[in-house]
């Protein structure tokens, strides 16, 4: 089922720009973000180059914390600071400074992160280019920022293999037409994040889920 694009972008206004709260919370986090099975680590390992001699890496938008764990553990030696606005997720985490904010107001010093990562969260910020802007300046000049978010151009297969590990059925059906097929697309983001300062250094889709990896510095 694809959808009009009028309707998907007024799907993406109406139902995803706003964060996790009480039971949608909830079911994010134990229904939903298992389904990125071992994204995590795949993106880590695609960050190393970065993080050697990084001291601070930022999870914006780290819902329950998964890959701000992941991190931690697989990097001992790096500061997480892991940022999100839900009352349900900014919760204290061993070993990861854990922050209540919304992406459009980050109350982190200027150019003080060296790697900042956005995991399925830049398009369920309010002001996506307002967000960007504050990462570019909170990032260092010589930085970089990931944007990973669901490619509404994904194939059937890769959508398959997010969905199929949802945790009801009315996820599963729902995941490709109403979730996937309407989150903004890279050339979006990326065009709203030249305007604030970013410049695009890497595209690519990640060859088992359904989301794209966008690299800027």
């Amino acid at each position: 089922m694809v959808l009009p694009g009028w309707v998907g972008r007024g799907l993406d206004r109406v139902l995803y720009r706003h964060p996790f709260e009480g039971r949608g919370a909830r079911r994010y986090a134990s229904a939903e973000r298992p389904a990125f099975g071992d994204l995590d680590d795949r993106l880590l390992d695609g960050l190393a180059p970065f993080l050697v001699g990084a001291r601070r890496l930022l999870d914006l938008g780290a819902g329950p914390g998964a890959f701000a764990r992941r991190a931690a553990a697989r990097h001992p030696a790096l500061s997480v600071i892991a940022v999100d606005p839900s009352r349900d997720f900014a919760r204290p985490i061993p070993g990861i400074e854990v922050v209540r904010a919304r992406g459009e107001s980050l109350p982190i010093g200027d150019r003080s992160i060296d790697v900042a990562i956005c995991l399925s969260s830049i398009r369920h910020v309010r002001d996506r280019e307002g967000t960007l802007g504050e990462l570019r300046r909170v990032v260092r000049p010589d930085g970089v920022l990931v944007i990973v978010e669901l490619d509404p151009a994904a194939s059937a297969t890769r959508i398959a293999a997010h969905a199929d590990q949802l945790g009801s059925s009315l996820l599963r059906h729902a995941f490709g037409p109403l979730v996937c097929r309407t989150a903004p697309p890279a050339r979006d983001i990326a065009a709203l994040a030249k305007r604030v300062g970013w410049r695009e250094r890497a595209l690519r889709d990640d060859p088992v889920q359904p989301v794209y990896i966008l690299e800027l510095a």
